[in-house]
């Protein structure tokens, strides 16, 4: 019998689109998983309002009162007050989407749930309420103490991870050791190998433009690029590179590799939402939003969506539910195998 999976899903900030989200998301009928919901019960049952859909949910303290099929829902609204907000900077969202979070990962670590899927938070709002962290990622790095750790982007077959990303682009150029790619490029091959059961072929960026052109432009590719990838191919790891960003991207998507290892955030950011992310401008709307967020490295599964808060969208109920779906099955993938 395939196993049914708890995936407990955190609501993020409740004053963004992520009620509203997970409201679309788990009107559908769940298939070989068990959501368990974190967060705010008001702000669940406003954001039913906002998209005018809802389902039937049980209000639990932990896991262990999950009793079969259905949704569950952890509901704490300490950090809350009388009227939650909507599409504004708040430190009680913030605190909130902060608890909900560590509540999930203790969970995980617990092994009372297979894996967490994130709906966004505001990091504003966050650093506001006193968690001075750059996002999702980094809490979960210290809270499961993690020092070895890389974000993935995935839609399908385009992959990317970051050697470096919550950074200021002048702090880059001293974090590209070849101890820190090498690390990424082993995540990396080690969670493709995972999704699709066999060892993948990764291309990995150069940091300057024309891969610095032997030293011209700069010599990260010569003292920390080259040589990580070197010792990884001598451990049997199909990696090569480095190959200028500029011209990487397309042959990711011809097939020619699995993946591709960008050296800062919007190096593999860029190019991914580009291709996943479209836009209609004659509605000014957002189409489709793909794309899952994983985070490599963790003794715990954790997926989420690859795009923010949208305050500007909160509370009209148009926010797309796509990404999250993708969050879900992901997780679900990676909690299988």
């Amino acid at each position: 019998m395939t196993p049914i999976h708890r995936l407990a899903i955190t609501m993020g900030d409740p004053a963004g689109v992520g009620p509203e989200i997970i409201a679309r998301a788990l009107a559908k009928p769940a298939q070989g998983f068990v959501p368990l919901i974190v967060g705010s019960e008001r702000a669940l049952r406003r954001a039913f309002e906002f998209t005018g859909v809802s389902f039937d949910y049980d209000v639990v303290d932990s896991p262990a009162a999950i009793t079969g099929g259905g949704v569950y829902l952890i509901n704490d609204e300490s950090s809350l007050g009388s009227e939650i907000p909507l599409g504004r900077v708040d430190a009680g969202c913030g605190d909130s989407a902060f608890r909900w979070l560590d509540r999930a990962i203790g969970l995980a670590l617990e092994r009372k749930i297979d894996a967490i899927v994130t709906a966004p938070l505001h990091k504003v709002s966050l650093n506001q309420a006193g968690h001075h962290y750059a996002g999702h990622t980094e809490i979960l790095a210290e809270k499961t103490a993690t020092k070895e750790y890389s974000l993935m982007l995935i839609a399908g077959g385009f992959r990317v991870v970051h050697v470096t990303c919550h950074v200021a682009m002048k702090d880059v150029p001293s974090l590209l050791s070849r101890e820190r790619i090498v690390m990424t490029i082993d995540l990396f091959n080690q969670a493709l190998s995972r999704i699709d059961g066999q060892a993948p072929r990764i291309a990995v960026c150069a940091y300057n433009p024309h891969g610095g052109e032997d030293g011209l432009f700069g010599r990260e590719e010569i003292d920390a690029i080259a040589p990580a990838v070197k010792e990884c191919v001598g451990r049997g790891v199909q990696a090569e590179g480095p190959f200028p960003s500029d011209s990487i991207f397309p042959q990711l998507l011809g097939g020619r590799f699995n993946g591709v290892v960008a050296m800062y955030h919007d190096q593999g950011h860029i190019p991914f939402k580009t291709t996943n992310f479209h836009f209609n401008p004659g509605t000014g709307e957002w189409e489709t939003v793909t794309g899952v967020n994983v985070t490599l490295g963790l003794p715990i599964i954790r997926t989420s969506v690859d795009h923010g808060t949208a305050f500007d969208l909160a509370g009209t109920g148009k926010a797309s539910e796509r990404s999250l779906m993708d969050a879900i099955e992901t997780a679900m993938l990676l909690a299988k195998r």
